[in-house]
């Protein structure tokens, strides 16, 4: 371990030479966040996939044309240093046909050949992370080709779709006969629950919509000051924003929702799959949602008047009085004084970048 330790400090402060004191800290600050991530994400069962975001994936694109893309692909780079070098974990990066779609321009009409070269210049942007690079979402080429023309439709149609949400008016009179009326029970039932998706999950999209409904109607719902709505907190206000408009029209954030969909937490701790699919992103918003949905719940009840009631009783009784998360937090003590341990080879090693970059100024 601690040849692996100096050899990473080694190489991570010849890589940040030449870089400012603002810089080396936005470094630092990335690393660690991955890190960080992965350590928690760590406490769930099996082979652990890290789903790359288009955020990503333009940084090591443009690594060498634009000096902050370098640092950020820099920056996932050394992490990937703690998952080779500090984790017992088996680990790979992996590639959504929504991510891959982004990456390719958000084009139809996608043939084979297009679609094989995209995925041989992916494995070779991240080739130095030392990660092997798996696909989410297609077993084939020509299944690849299908799947991306189901984005393709999807986004044409989620597009329009939200444009009409987002120009119909949301102003309601909140009043009820007791209280006011909920904005987010409003929009709920404002948004269908069988939208004619092809790829993307229609339980997703209506998750994403409800927020930013939700948001219109707190926003232009103000009149009656005996009936001011009432929001339902920070992760529908992170939902609200993962969606917007280019100056084009084109609509922002569709990997957004394909990234919570596939890398949802709570979901993946109640389905106990038994791998663990990871989000990153450089996105703070779309961070703060897979954030928010990284959350472990266990519960048992109790159905009266049923013969097996006692028992029923009996198991929930016991369960009270289990530990449900002993085995996350076995894993937890493996994982976090490993963390530790690379947060300060990282430390160290920025330390030394900054040190070098002030004597040679």
């Amino acid at each position: 371990m601690e040849g692996t330790k100096e050899k990473v400090i080694v190489e991570v402060a010849e890589r940040l030479y030449g870089r400012t004191d603002e810089e080396i800290f936005q470094f630092f600050i990335s690393t660690e966040t991955f890190a960080r991530k992965y350590a928690v994400s760590y406490e769930l069962e099996g082979a652990m996939y890290l789903v790359l975001d288009n955020s990503i994936i333009q940084s090591f694109k443009h690594r060498a044309s634009k000096p902050n893309r370098d640092l950020q692909a820099l920056s996932y780079t050394a992490f990937t240093r703690f998952v080779t070098g500090w984790s017992d974990r088996e680990t790979h990066l992996a590639v959504t046909p929504a991510a891959l779609y982004e990456h390719m321009g958000r084009r139809g009409n996608i043939t084979s050949a297009e679609a094989l070269n995209a995925l041989e210049e992916l494995q070779l942007f991240f080739a130095d992370t030392g990660l092997r690079m798996t696909w989410i979402g297609f077993k084939s080429i020509e299944d690849l080709v299908e799947v991306l023309a189901a984005v393709h439709a999807d986004d044409i149609y989620l597009t329009q779709y939200f444009k009409k949400i987002e120009d119909m008016s949301w102003r309601r009179d909140l009043k009820a006969p007791f209280g006011v009326k909920i904005p987010l029970g409003i929009a709920y039932r404002e948004i269908p629950d069988d939208l004619p998706l092809k790829y993307f999950d229609a339980w997703y999209v209506k998750f994403v919509l409800t927020s930013r409904v939700e948001r219109a109607i707190i926003q232009q719902s103000q009149h009656n000051p005996d009936a001011l709505p009432i929001g339902s907190g920070p992760m529908a206000e992170a939902l609200a924003d993962l969606n917007n408009f280019n100056r084009k029209g084109a609509l922002l954030g569709l990997g957004d929702i394909d990234m919570l969909q596939v890398c949802d937490g709570s979901r993946q701790y109640q389905q106990k799959t038994g791998y663990v699919l990871v989000g990153q992103t450089l996105d703070d918003t779309l961070a703060d949602v897979l954030n928010h949905r990284h959350s472990y719940v266990e519960s048992m009840g109790v159905e009266f008047g049923t013969p097996d009631t006692e028992t029923q009783i009996k198991d929930m009784v016991n369960f009270m009085f289990s530990k449900p998360f002993s085995e996350h937090e076995k894993r937890a003590d493996i994982i976090w004084p490993k963390l530790k341990d690379f947060i300060v080879a990282i430390a160290t090693a920025c330390k030394n970048a900054s040190t070098n970059s002030h004597h040679n100024q």
